[in-house]
C-alpha cells in the first residue's frame, strides 16, 4: 500500500531557451535546466509524474506540478521531522 502523503525530492531536466545568436559549437555547449522539486508524490506513470506542494486537513492538494516522467533524473524519499 502506498503511503498517502509521500514526501519526495525530484531532480529533473527542463527545457531552457537561449535567445541570442550562437555558432554551432556554442549551441552544442548549452545545457538543459536541472531543477529540484520538493513535494508529495501523487502519481507516477510512463508519461507524467504528479507532485503536490501542499495538502490540507481534508486531504485536498494544492499547487500541483506535472513533470514529464522521461525528464526525471532521480526521485528520493524524504522523511519529515516534526517539532523541529
Amino acid at each position: 500500500m502506498q503511503e498517502k502523503h509521500k514526501p519526495v525530492s525530484v531532480v529533473w531536466n527542463d527545457a531552457r531557451l537561449y535567445t541570442a545568436t550562437y555558432t554551432q559549437d556554442e549551441c552544442k555547449q548549452k545545457q538543459m535546466g536541472s531543477f529540484t522539486t520538493l513535494g508529495y508524490l501523487i502519481e507516477q506513470n510512463d508519461i507524467t509524474t504528479t507532485i503536490a506542494m501542499e495538502y490540507n486537513d481534508d486531504n485536498d492538494y494544492r499547487n500541483v506540478m506535472l513533470i514529464p516522467t522521461g525528464s526525471i533524473i532521480s526521485i528520493n524519499n524524504l522523511t519529515l521531522v516534526s517539532g523541529v
